[in-house]
């Protein structure tokens, strides 16, 4: 896990979270995903991580009533091996 998805779990591992998962993603990316039925929590969170540099996708889950945060992290190590 990355230090930047460290600093978003710290930073809000005390608010309404639901769940937080992370995957490794296409070309090199570690993706964090955090899920919470606060919108105004998402959307705060999400603002973090692109402070952080990051780039951060909301998604309405309207099955489950909640919203899941998306941050994604690059790792430029293996995203190089794979545009070679």
């Amino acid at each position: 896990m990355f230090d930047l998805h460290r600093k978003v779990i710290q930073t809000f591992i005390n608010e309404d979270i639901k769940d937080i998962n992370t995957y490794g993603g296409y070309k090199g990316a570690y993706i964090l995903k955090i899920t919470t039925r606060n919108l105004g929590l998402a959307e705060k969170i999400a603002r973090y991580c692109e402070s952080l540099g990051s780039e951060a996708v909301i998604k309405e889950n309207k099955n489950l009533c909640n919203y899941e945060i998306y941050c994604i992290a690059e790792d430029t190590s293996v995203y190089s091996l794979k545009i070679k």
